[in-house]
């Protein structure tokens, strides 16, 4: 079997007569501008021709990119099988069926499906998530894809060595990917890219990999608002030099266009090379920057988030939730008298109390609340009597669909104005994030 690296989390497993392609996303940003490619691919929309199937781990776009669907030529769309794992709402595999793939197959977890003989795969959910992970089984060894996976603690990892037992090639991420802290607390971020690498260790000791592949992580931080967090990120020299030390097995990096079968010599110098050109050119690449929205248009976006989320929980359910989430906000406000934050919770919950998120729009120099239960209200409220800063756009895009939630958790396009001041907002939001798990959303705005 070759791995062929397309960019990014994206790769394509080829041995005849099967050529799997893997979470491709070829080009434009995601996460509302947050994300950029760090090396650009040169699989092109023809290159299609040779893909007999399509995998997709999860919903984020750097993994199912509609964009890169969409780039297919229609005349190639019957000869291509789309794999994703079996979901309650279905609506990753209706997609791409009114995309024209006739072929769409849903994977359930546990199950071995033999594409061609000599080629098996399996796919399973991961834990507590809607991500899932792809194990490719053949006579020239075992691939496995764990592409955002989070197999972190040591019992998830023991846990997911039992599912698929020794593995030859193991490809996992190796640097941070959404926000860790404001743009002041760089060691922060250090601290956590550095457990990334800890991680990548972790796993390819406990899973016995022969070789580690570094991906998922080639991308930058793209929009002015996040730029800061490009300071964390790791090099990809960093995950080979790691592997190599702390792990018997071999880092194996890729470049897009790079080409590797199992078992052969790589000389992983040419392809770091490229990665740290790509890096240093960071500080020159255009940044994204996002206009202004007026208040009034957030608030008639809110008051439609609002209504999605009014459908499937009720008034009480809501105010109930509401409550409960200001009793965790006394609690963290008081963190150094327990007595008096367990007070200002037990009140919080009996008299149904409803705290708002408090909002300060930096492009706009004003403050907001917000919560399901009133919508997004004009404050008098200071900068710093503020739970979270950030601009009109960030926030408007939270809103325009039940997933902006995390997708501002991603792309860090927010400021803390004290620790963990963020989750009163988020609080709100993750309600519909859960919801979208839960029924699915659409992927026009609401």
């Amino acid at each position: 079997m070759k791995i062929e690296f397309v960019c990014h989390a994206s790769v394509v497993l080829r041995r005849d007569p099967v050529h799997l392609l893997c979470d491709p996303w070829l080009a434009g940003t995601a996460f509302d501008d947050g994300w950029a490619l760090l090396a650009e691919p040169v699989f092109t929309p023809e290159d299609f021709a040779s893909v007999t199937h399509i995998w997709y781990s999860h919903e984020h776009p750097d993994h199912f990119s509609p964009r890169t669907l969409a780039m297919i030529p229609e005349e190639l769309r019957d000869n291509i099988t789309v794999l994703f794992h079996a979901s309650s709402d279905r609506k990753v595999v209706e997609f791409c069926a009114q995309l024209g793939f006739s072929n769409v197959l849903e994977l359930h977890s546990g199950e071995w499906l033999q594409l061609a003989p000599g080629f098996d795969i399996r796919c399973d959910v991961w834990e507590g998530s809607d991500d899932s992970w792809l194990l490719a089984r053949t006579p020239e060894g075992t691939v496995l894809n764990l592409n955002d996976c989070q197999a972190v603690r040591q019992e998830q990892v023991d846990a997911l060595h039992a599912a698929t037992g020794d593995v030859d090639v193991l490809l996992t991420q190796f640097s941070i990917s959404s926000w860790d802290g404001n743009p002041e607390d760089l060691e922060r971020r250090k601290a956590g890219a550095q457990a990334m690498l800890d991680r990548v260790v972790r796993q390819a000791n406990t899973l016995h990999a022969r070789y580690v592949v570094p991906f998922a992580s080639f991308v930058w931080f793209c929009h002015e608002e996040n730029a800061y967090m490009n300071s964390a990120l790791r090099p990809v020299s960093d995950a080979a030099a790691v592997i190599e030390a702390q792990s018997s097995a071999q880092p194996v990096v890729l470049y897009p266009g790079d080409s590797w079968a199992i078992g052969d010599r790589i000389d992983n110098s040419s392809a770091i090379a490229h990665y740290a050109a790509d890096m240093e050119s960071l500080q020159q690449r255009e940044r994204a920057v996002s206009a202004s929205v007026p208040i009034p248009e957030l608030q008639q976006a809110a008051e439609r988030f609002g209504a999605a989320v009014k459908q499937q929980r009720t008034p009480l359910r809501l105010r109930i939730n509401a409550a409960r989430l200001n009793a965790a906000h006394q609690h963290r406000l008081h963190a150094e008298s327990p007595w008096r934050g367990w007070l200002a919770a037990v009140g919080s919950l009996l008299m149904m109390r409803v705290r708002p998120a408090r909002i300060w729009l930096t492009d706009a120099g004003q403050s907001l609340d917000y919560s399901l239960i009133n919508g997004l209200e004009i404050s008098m409220r200071q900068r710093d009597d503020c739970d979270i800063e950030l601009s009109s756009a960030a926030l408007m895009f939270a809103f325009k669909f039940l997933w902006g939630g995390e997708s501002l958790q991603i792309n860090g396009r927010f400021r803390e104005v004290y620790p963990d001041g963020r989750l009163p907002l988020f609080e709100y939001l993750w309600v519909a994030c859960a919801m979208n798990r839960e029924t699915g959303a659409q992927a026009r705005p609401l």
